[in-house]
């Protein structure tokens, strides 16, 4: 149900990004939402380099009521969202202390330079007065409305957001590598990753949607930390392991020597065009764990050889190959899933890469939500816990040297 008329609703808009200007400071932006109850918590002092540092973002509070029996699972980014905080939170009161520094932070909205990084300015500007065809709005899946939009940009703007995030902290370190000592090497510092509970809109081109794609969130973070944090990150790779070719990654990113795209998706399921990614691998319809496990680690170990210099990771980390999702045509168990994140935290680990896990595609059975919530929640869970795993060997090393 929309909330306003459509001339009232455009009318809105044409200021929503002059209200969405963020500092320097990923924590402190200013967006309607900034007094919402989840993001009160103090943010971690992220200067701190004795702990993993690990932000997560969320945009489920721009929750976009469709209309009925609209097969787009909107309410499960609220639903994960909820689940993966329970864990952290319940993780956290068993240690005396936390190992990780982590905050909840609701998505900021994405801003017209940070859109324009990636997206045709007319595409945005059509998208935001609601000016778009019957067949656009078709290709893309929603109907167009003010809450549409805030949802789109924060989509968006979470990705960016955590990204920047993780810079900051790589910048900081790279700061006091310079002014402390030469001789301090990266194993001084704990690693950091980032996270959002929601993103990985990876069917967005430069001037088009499709696939309840509007913008593409990885796209335009990975061309602002490229544009803002270019000292440091020069290389990206894109790991996308959605069921559905991340095709429009793939077109935003051609003939681009600084971001790698790398895309493992089904056969059998493309519903538009296939585009040419820097690596596309396919996998058949039906496609079990251990097939689809033998491909990700020979692919990911032929990536660690081959490409050299990459300083950034993007993980969309669609759940869509499970056996019980409604769309997806191939069958991996729940454990399967587990297993292929691990192998994504294993390779960026062991090379100690910066890393941002987005969402991706995951369509519950009408009856039954259960399977697809917890593969998405474990992506996030599962990266916790990862890096407090990490941290628990790094002090016990520490310790051992004194």
């Amino acid at each position: 149900m929309i909330a306003y008329p459509q001339q009232q609703q455009q009318r809105k808009v044409s200021t929503l990004l002059k209200d969405t200007k963020r500092t320097t400071s990923c924590f402190e932006y200013t967006n309607e939402f900034q007094d919402h109850p989840d993001v009160k918590r103090t943010a971690p002092n992220h200067r701190d380099i004795s702990k993993p540092y690990f932000p997560v973002f969320y945009n489920d509070v721009y929750e976009v009521n469709l209309p009925k029996g609209h097969r787009f699972p909107m309410e499960k980014y609220r639903k994960v969202r909820e689940i993966v905080q329970q864990h952290y939170d319940i993780e956290e009161a068993k240690e005396l202390s936390s190992k990780i520094m982590h905050q909840f932070c609701v998505s900021p909205l994405a801003t017209w330079d940070e859109l324009i990084t990636t997206h045709s300015p007319e595409y945005i500007s059509r998208f935001l007065q609601g000016d778009q065809t019957e067949s656009e709005l078709r290709n893309v899946g929603f109907p167009w409305s003010i809450e549409g939009v805030k949802r789109a940009l924060s989509s968006t703007g979470g990705t960016v957001a955590a990204a920047c995030a993780v810079c900051d902290v790589l910048l900081h370190h790279h700061s006091n590598k310079q002014e402390e000592s030469s001789s301090i090497n990266d194993e001084y510092y704990p690693i950091c990753w980032s996270a959002h509970v929601a993103g990985g809109t990876h069917h967005a081109f430069y001037d088009r949607g499709e696939g309840f794609c509007i913008f593409s969130d990885i796209a335009v973070a990975a061309n602002v930390i490229r544009q803002k944090y270019g000292s440091i990150i020069r290389k990206i790779l894109i790991i996308d392991l959605d069921v559905h070719q991340g095709n429009g990654n793939a077109v935003l990113f051609q003939n681009r020597q600084d971001i790698v795209t790398f895309s493992l998706h089904c056969q059998g399921n493309y519903f538009s065009k296939k585009e040419i990614s820097d690596l596309d691998i396919e996998l058949p319809v039906g496609c079990t764990d251990e097939t689809y496990l033998v491909t990700l680690r020979h692919w990911l170990k032929q990536i660690k050889q081959e490409s050299q210099g990459i300083d950034f990771v993007f993980f969309q980390a669609g759940v869509d190959i499970l056996k019980k999702d409604r769309l997806g045509k191939m069958a991996l168990t729940a454990e399967g899933v587990k297993r292929r994140n691990k192998l994504v935290y294993d390779f960026c680990s062991e090379q100690r890469l910066p890393l941002v896990i987005t969402m991706g595609g995951g369509y519950p059975s009408n009856n039954d939500w259960t399977p697809i919530l917890k593969a998405h929640a474990n992506v996030y869970i599962q990266a916790y816990e990862y890096l407090e795993d990490l941290q628990r060997k790094r002090e016990m090393l520490l310790s051992d040297s004194h």
